[in-house]
């Protein structure tokens, strides 16, 4: 019987039996696996601490038939800080949940992996705000799955440099006011691009805001989050459009996106601001 070995990151669970688990588990090189692991939901299970959402590890298993199961293996890194908070905690399964939806299993996924990597370290360690992280990822992995959008000036005339400006989400473009008119559409209003299902969608953005967009689609994972915006309309914006812009290109929303909103506490300042590498995959 072969023995595989493989790092990855676990972004969902379930149960299954009174003692068994499965594991969906995030890898560079081969997308997702699915993985039994066997009496990790007693006390007492070996494999208990490698079970756990978001725990960074390397998995050794073994194949029965069409079935991947665990044999045991040994944290690389757990995100205690995760679950300090509610807010740090809901965003964490959000952000588990949409890499699910945006990774398939047996294709290459090292970027993605970095990302929800450095993504959950941040939110563990309260490096940034968790607007900053949410928007952040969202936009990143919307271009990471070919979703990338154009953001060099306005669509039609190329201006706007120095002016508010508005995302047309489903073309992945920006238009300024001026050009907006003139093609007979008219300025979303405060609610207007909460529903995914429109099939047109702007979102108004502040110059502070696109160039907070623009810095994400091109930043290294390194530097993802370094960059800074007032907890204001700046901030509301950039994390209102990169919210927007990632569930209109899905086509559906997330329970638990819901449910990180609907507890989610005022905006607080980071912990610190300086740069961090995160966790390397």
């Amino acid at each position: 019987m072969q023995h595989e070995a493989v790092d990855g990151v676990v972004v969902r669970v379930w149960d299954k039996g009174e003692n068994d688990r499965y594991l969906s588990v995030l890898t560079a090189a081969h997308g997702r696996i699915l993985l039994l692991s066997k009496g990790s939901r007693s006390l007492r299970g070996e494999q208990r601490a490698i079970s756990q959402l978001y725990t960074y590890a390397n998995f050794e298993f073994y194949r029965r038939g069409t079935t991947c199961i665990l044999k045991g293996g040994s944290p690389i890194q757990i995100f205690y800080g995760i679950s300090e908070d509610l807010d740090r905690l809901n965003l964490a399964t959000y952000l588990c949940e949409l890499t699910c939806e945006l990774t398939d299993e047996g294709e290459e996924a090292q970027e993605m992996l970095r990302l929800l990597l450095n993504s959950l370290y941040a939110i563990s360690k309260g490096l940034y705000s968790l607007a900053i992280i949410k928007g952040a990822f969202e936009l990143r992995a919307a271009a990471m799955s070919g979703y990338a959008p154009e953001l060099d000036g306005c669509a039609f005339c190329g201006g706007g440099e120095d002016g508010e400006l508005y995302l047309d989400v489903m073309n992945g473009a920006l238009l300024c006011p001026d050009c907006l008119k003139k093609r007979g559409r008219s300025a979303p209003t405060a609610h207007s691009y909460d529903d995914v299902r429109e099939a047109d969608v702007l979102c108004p953005l502040t110059p502070a805001a696109t160039a907070a967009l623009r810095y994400v689609t091109a930043a290294p994972l390194s530097r993802l989050f370094s960059f800074g915006l007032s907890d204001g309309d700046d901030l509301h914006l950039f994390e209102a459009a990169a919210e927007t812009y990632i569930l209109s290109h899905i086509g559906h929303g997330f329970e638990t996106l819901n449910f990180y909103h609907a507890l989610k506490k005022p905006m607080k300042q980071p912990n610190r601001t300086k740069d961090t590498k995160g966790t390397k995959a």
